[in-house]
């Protein structure tokens, strides 16, 4: 009976030797994978804060240049009143400026 555990032990040891290397393998893989999935977490939130900035630059430039465009309407309406106040345009052009519907 001493040689048939002898023989089962060396089995049973084969075996779990195997099914340790195949779990080391495993630990070894999700290891590596949590690194890339944190890599990658940390590379998108990046990204994303660099998008929300570039766009929060974006909107400030909009209100700026849309500020602008209101002044400048404003600079030309009184222009124009100016112009057709004081005869400079025609009748004629008085009527295009005011069908384009700039002010």
């Amino acid at each position: 009976m001493d040689g048939d555990n002898k023989e089962l032990i060396e089995f049973l040891d084969k075996k779990f030797n195997k099914i340790e290397e195949r779990f080391d393998g495993v630990e070894k893989d999700i290891s590596e994978f949590k690194t890339e999935m944190t890599g990658f977490k940390n590379e998108m939130l990046s990204f994303e804060d660099k998008a929300l900035k570039d766009l929060e630059d974006l909107k400030q430039e909009k209100t700026m240049g849309d500020a602008q465009d209101k002044r400048k309407t404003k600079v030309l309406e009184i222009h124009n009143d100016v112009l057709k106040s004081n005869k400079i345009l025609t009748d004629k052009q008085a009527s295009e400026i005011d069908a384009l519907g700039a002010f």
